[in-house]
């Protein structure tokens, strides 16, 4: 056991586990580079287009009273994030509900885009950065919009400060963290069923991991994300309780004579 261990750590196959974390420059012009994960974000994002022009076309276009298979699975997504953003960010729901589904399909989409052998979209720093900036700016704006001045007394105190400005970071490494280890794992079950072809592992066994692993990865990840930024917006929006006001004191008179 101890040499397969060896043998496997010792193979040069798991140099190529950096080409997992440092996604590959495919167009350099001077100092404007393009990797691959920049090309696979144009791509879901004109799968998606051209996906939502099928389905206004053909699907929203014949609306029925009695609803298909595609209706009733677009009125239950529809309806889900419509339904969490009311109830957290009550009159903005109809700007919440739009954004986090937006973001959730871009995030499934993106991870998705693996199982055809391009690299995940989400798989790069940058663009989960920009989702996550998308929420701060959420975050703040609809936060002023509520509660106006009274939005300042939060910045009081310096922990708040501190605590706000890491939101998008900690976003942003979650969401980016959580993506490379998926891929960095899958990588890892090639390399050991190659590595330990001869006990009799069946080989077929990436091919089932790989489609259940991932997809539950894009489900779960764009959950998560849609849900935090819920949650951070309506932490936001909430109105500070106001100081209640002391009572007067009553003066005691004494009583005068007349």
């Amino acid at each position: 056991m101890i040499n397969t261990a060896t043998q496997l750590l010792s193979t040069s196959k798991f140099d190529g586990l950096k080409d997992k974390i440092f996604p590959s420059d495919v167009i350099v012009i001077g100092g404007f580079r393009i990797n691959d994960s920049v090309i696979s974000g144009f791509i879901v994002v004109f799968v998606i287009l051209l996906a939502a022009l099928i389905l206004r076309l053909t699907v929203i276009r014949h609306w029925k009273t009695t609803p298909s298979a595609a209706q009733m699975f677009l009125e239950w997504l529809v309806t889900f994030f419509d339904k969490s953003a009311d109830e957290m960010t009550e009159k903005y729901s109809g700007l919440m509900g739009p954004y986090t589904l937006g973001a959730a399909v871009y995030i499934c989409c993106g991870v998705l885009i693996e199982m055809f052998g391009l690299r995940p979209a989400i798989a790069d720093i940058g663009a989960c950065f920009a989702l996550a900036l998308c929420t701060f700016l959420f975050i703040h704006t609809l936060g002023f919009h509520k509660n106006k001045a009274r939005r300042l007394l939060h910045f009081l105190n310096p922990i708040n400060i501190v605590t706000d400005l890491s939101v998008p970071v900690s976003m942003t490494f979650r969401l980016f963290g959580s993506i490379l280890s998926g891929m960095v794992i899958m990588d890892m079950i090639y390399i050991l069923v190659e590595g330990i072809w001869y006990i009799g592992l069946p080989l077929i066994l990436p091919a089932v991991l790989t489609p259940l692993f991932t997809l539950f990865h894009a489900f779960i990840q764009s959950y998560v994300f849609a849900s935090l930024t819920l949650t951070f917006v309506q932490e936001a929006i909430e109105t500070p309780p106001k100081k209640p006001k002391r009572p007067k004191k009553k003066v005691a008179y004494a009583n005068k004579p007349l």
